[in-house]
């Protein structure tokens, strides 16, 4: 059978097929693909744009990516309800609501990926997380066959973590915003604190030059992005770990202390190293970036190392942002 390249479905560029790849647009044709799926006793496998995710060298399970480009409106007053299809790229998104003149993504912009996997992760980033403007989100359940709406306090987001990593039946068709019409910037981050913006346009502008200073563009370097999340500790689990005298604390509204992964790293001479084909980018340790020569089992590799390397000096245990397929 002929198989299908999906390299340029990952923003690694690591080196993976499928034999079983299928698009959809509505939730009947996902459930078409789905019953194929159970018919030939596979499993499936639901991919955006590959910018959080690690893809194997090669898939047997059926492999799904929408191509609902949707946008719904529902306008009141002050307040903007907005219905976004999966398969819509997140920085796209960002650019519909400047123009439409909707607020309140302008700190998430610059960030890779789709509008479907978002809220899987509940990216975040420059003191916002898409958490706080998602209304519902809009699911088929393959088990039951039916679609499924998800309040927001349904979802159980958290740091980049939701509902929708655990149900594996989940699979999301939509997303829907709660935007304002009126622009408030939100500066609650170090990096824009002292900043002031007249416009959104204006903000979103700056936050993709900040952004691109430290995190190389796919297109130019494929990454996924911060590869370690930044370490979320207790005072009394802060107390237990070593050499963390130095590093920069940022004390969270619950009593708990946020760490830089990426400090770490820079500290331990990682950042610009080069393992098996990967490198930890020059700009920022915490992106790893490929040369297209390496797989999956390169990345978890060089996971293990930097893992185990920040472990032995600093006593952290560093977690995994990318999630492997």
């Amino acid at each position: 059978m002929k198989r299908t390249n999906l390299n340029k479905f990952n923003s690694l560029n690591l080196r993976s097929e499928a034999i079983n790849f299928y698009t959809f647009e509505t939730e009947q044709e996902l459930a078409e693909v789905i019953k194929l799926a159970k018919k030939n006793n596979k499993k499936f496998q639901i991919i955006g744009d590959g910018t959080n995710t690690i893809f194997p060298e090669f898939f047997s399970d059926f492999v799904l990516k929408s191509k609902n480009n949707n946008f719904e409106l529902n306008i009141e007053k002050d307040e903007v309800l907005l219905t976004v299809g999966a398969a819509v790229r997140w920085d796209d998104l960002i650019d519909f609501c400047i123009n439409k003149n909707f607020h309140g993504l302008e700190n998430l912009a610059g960030i890779p990926g789709t509008v479907g996997a978002a809220p899987v992760q509940n990216i975040g980033a420059y003191g916002s997380e898409i958490s706080g403007f998602i209304k519902e989100v809009s699911c088929y359940d393959v088990q039951a066959d039916v679609v499924r709406k998800f309040k927001n306090i349904d979802c159980h987001f958290s740091y980049r973590k939701s509902i929708f990593q655990q149900k594996n039946n989940l699979i999301i068709t939509a997303v829907i915003f709660q935007l304002s019409k009126v622009f408030k910037p939100n500066l609650n981050h170090e990096r824009i604190k002292d900043l002031n913006f007249s416009s959104a346009e204006e903000m979103v502008l700056k936050i993709r030059e900040i952004r691109n200073e430290k995190i190389p563009s796919p297109a130019e370097f494929p990454n996924v992005g911060s590869f370690f999340k930044n370490p979320v500790l207790t005072p009394s689990e802060l107390k237990k770990l070593k050499n963390v005298e130095t590093l920069k604390q940022f004390e969270q509204e619950d009593g708990t202390i946020k760490l830089s992964a990426g400090e770490m790293l820079d500290k331990l001479g990682l950042k610009g190293m080069k393992i098996r084909n990967i490198g930890l980018s020059s700009k920022h340790a915490l992106v790893l970036t490929s040369n297209g020569l390496c797989n999956a089992n390169d990345i978890k590799y060089v996971e293990e190392f930097i893992k185990t390397y920040a472990h032995n000096h600093y006593g952290v245990a560093l977690e995994r942002e990318p999630i492997y397929l």
